[in-house]
């Protein structure tokens, strides 16, 4: 199971997620109370921004992959769209679109 959470990280909550991301995961409220949370076949998947508010322990704990737009640009994501068409349709859009992002 995959939880994805997308959007700002947030330094209020930052420390309290540290302690999820242990290998002993346990959620860590600010009452000190203590939640088990992620089971063997459940991952967590965070979609920012930057990592502008996360804490150095934040960063150590979590697995950061880094895609720039300007690094990737648009050709492996139309690629990737366009192999989910037929042949035909391939051969008439593939043009079009190079045409007009290139």
């Amino acid at each position: 199971t995959w939880v994805v959470l997308d959007g700002p990280i947030d330094d209020a909550w930052t420390e309290n997620l540290n302690t999820v991301l242990d290998s002993n995961p346990v959620l860590t409220l600010a009452n000190s109370d203590r939640l088990p949370m992620l089971r063997p076949n459940v991952t967590l998947h965070f979609e920012a921004e930057d990592l502008r508010n996360a804490s150095p322990a934040t960063v150590a704990h979590s697995g950061v992959v880094h895609l720039s737009l300007t690094d990737l640009g648009w050709m492996p994501l139309v690629e990737t769209w366009l192999s989910t068409r037929e042949a035909v349709q391939q051969s008439v859009l593939r043009p079009l679109v190079e045409s007009i992002l290139s």
